[in-house]
């Protein structure tokens, strides 16, 4: 479809015509095209899509038009989370436990993990069990940690096999 008539479509207020048109904006990867696609993910995310909530919460945490802003990242990792998507999940996990002071929240990256795990997310797994291994918010447990990098290590994720082994080798 051409770039005209998927903008109409947009304007008009297909969703998934919104969202294709601001896949193909930030494919060029630049902060302009970015800038560009926010209006179109904006309207997709007003309308509760998931993927449109995820990726304005990208834009804000890698500051992706400029500034990073982590309080819309997690509002926007917070709405796409709430429906389940694995990658806001680890995402907004990670920006949790990132937080200075008070307001870093451990317990609530650890949860967020979990959920991003259970669902396939090697990277959050893998984090699990870097928390499990370090007591990083949970009771320290070099069998979950185990678990948890086994499971990372088996969706392909090399520095958690990595971390098995020396789990392993250490007689843990």
């Amino acid at each position: 479809m051409g770039r005209n008539k998927l903008a109409e479509r947009a304007r008009a207020g297909d969703l998934d015509a919104q969202c294709l048109l601001a896949h193909r904006l930030m494919r060029a990867e630049t902060p302009a095209a970015y800038r560009r696609a926010m209006p179109w993910l904006r309207r997709a995310a007003r309308r509760h899509n998931r993927w449109a909530e995820y990726h304005l919460g990208l834009i804000y945490d890698c500051g992706l038009t400029g500034r990073r802003d982590w309080r819309l990242a997690r509002k926007w990792y917070g709405r796409a989370a709430s429906s389940g998507f694995d990658s806001a999940r680890l995402n907004l996990g990670i920006i949790l436990a990132s937080m200075r002071g008070r307001n870093r929240d451990l317990k609530g990256a650890v949860r967020l993990y979990r959920l991003a795990a259970r669902q396939g997310n090697r990277n959050a797994a893998y984090n699990l069990g870097l928390y499990y291994s370090k007591g990083r918010g949970v009771v320290r447990s070099v069998a979950r940690a185990r678990r948890w990098y086994a499971k990372a290590a088996a969706a392909g994720d090399r520095t958690a096999a990595t971390a098995l082994r020396r789990l392993e080798g250490s007689g843990a």
